[in-house]
């Protein structure tokens, strides 16, 4: 199962910094709940919704954001399995 960033993004929820508040924007978790689940850019994907529905300040949160679901991702999938 690959990471992707709508489920990495809800367990962020309880952070108590900028991308906690990025996670807890209410709009944030709708599209989480609807984004597709077909091969696409999911990075594309969600700048669209930053980019959408947003404040200005929270595109370098969400890059940020985005580089640490990166590592995250990277660190799933190079875990051995149980």
């Amino acid at each position: 199962m690959t990471l992707r960033f709508e489920d990495w993004l809800s367990t962020q929820q309880e952070r108590k910094d900028e991308i906690g508040d990025l996670a807890r924007i209410p709009d944030m978790q709708d599209v989480a709940q609807q984004t597709s689940k077909r091969k696409s850019d999911e990075h594309m994907e969600w700048v669209n919704v930053v980019i959408k529905i947003a404040q200005p300040g929270h595109i370098a949160v969400f890059n940020d954001a985005w580089q640490e679901f990166l590592l995250a991702k990277q660190a799933a999938t190079t875990e051995p399995p149980d």
